[in-house]
């Protein structure tokens, strides 16, 4: 999946984060909450990722690309996952 844009957040004249688009998807990464929140161009919220998550994920080369096989989320049986709008 290609990037097509990129920007900085700033808040009250801080940096709180990066925004990403691609053709399908917009991640925003909080660094307070140290949060990666991944949002449809509709704009519902499709998932969330912990710091903690993203540092467990794994790259396996391929011919043309990185694929990233991300860690496998919690069930409503285990911990609950933190979720913000």
């Amino acid at each position: 999946m290609k990037v097509l844009s990129e920007s900085l957040l700033i808040r009250d004249g801080f940096f709180c984060g990066r925004c990403f688009r691609t053709e399908a998807y917009r991640a925003v990464w909080f660094i307070e909450e140290d949060e990666l929140k991944i949002y449809s161009n509709s704009g519902s919220l499709e998932c969330v990722f912990t710091g903690h998550e993203i540092d467990q994920v794994e790259e396996v080369p391929s011919a043309n690309e990185s694929i990233i096989r991300m860690p496998e989320r919690v069930t409503e049986t285990d911990t609950p996952v933190r979720r913000a709008a």
